[in-house]
């Protein structure tokens, strides 16, 4: 496919039924509207609880950063009309602030990975829409004995389509 091609891109776009491209699209405009298109609709369920999980994460973590960053902040100022808020010395106070600003980066790249993650599983599950999974397909894994010039033991694998 020629990159400078917009035919190519339209080709792809409207391939039918089904495209991956939809898919990935679809899912990176919405998170889960991929998930949705593929007909798996259960998975735009994780995601939103993902994000939303991430979310609330980082509402809180920045709340509590705030609150011990103020807080340190009043209480090293040398002002003594400032008070802090919350109690502690001031050393507790930095450290606080600081594991809660660690843990708000945190949120932020786990919020990005669930992002991701929606993406390429909507991708991989758009390519994979025709793929057969029958009853038909079987493989079986069991111990078996050869007998030659001595017994040998060990596994026999059996894939039957």
């Amino acid at each position: 496919m020629n990159p400078g091609n917009p035919k190519g891109f339209k080709q792809k776009w409207n391939m039918k039924p089904h495209s991956p491209l939809k898919a990935t699209i679809y899912s990176t405009a919405i998170p889960g509207m991929g998930q949705i298109y593929n007909g798996k609709w259960w998975k735009s369920i994780i995601v939103y609880a993902g994000l939303g999980t991430c979310v609330y994460f980082i509402s809180d973590n920045t709340r509590n950063y705030r609150a011990y960053r103020s807080s340190y902040v009043a209480l090293v100022d040398n002002n003594p009309s400032t008070v802090p808020t919350l109690e502690g010395d001031s050393d507790f106070l930095n450290r606080a602030q600081d594991q809660y600003r660690r843990w708000l980066d945190i949120s932020y790249m786990a919020l990005l990975g669930v992002y991701v993650l929606n993406v390429i599983d909507a991708n991989i599950d758009g390519h994979l829409f025709y793929y057969d999974v029958s009853p038909k397909i079987q493989l079986h894994v069991q111990p078996s004995l050869w007998f030659s010039e001595r017994v040998n033991t060990g596994f026999s694998l059996a894939l039957k389509f």
